[in-house]
């Protein structure tokens, strides 16, 4: 079972929101409402954090439990 490190997920999300190369379209703003699974684990003395969509949009007792994520992704004023 692959586990990706959360900061791979959010970036994944964050990517999925640009235009397709060559579109004439700028984002400025991006709100994302995700389900994830997460964990965290200890490796090599060190807490890491992994995070990826659940495998099937159905609930059930036996799978894992899943978090309401929200990204929002914009333009900073600095």
């Amino acid at each position: 079972m692959i586990r990706p490190e959360l900061a791979e997920t959010l970036q994944a999300i964050a990517e999925s929101v640009l235009p397709q190369a060559g579109l004439p379209l700028i984002v400025l703003d991006a709100f994302v409402d995700l389900p994830l699974e997460v964990s965290s684990a200890t490796e090599d003395g060190e807490l890491r954090f992994f995070a990826r969509p659940p495998h099937t949009r159905w609930k059930a007792g036996f799978l894992p439990a899943t978090h309401l994520s929200r990204l929002h992704v914009g333009l900073m004023e600095g």
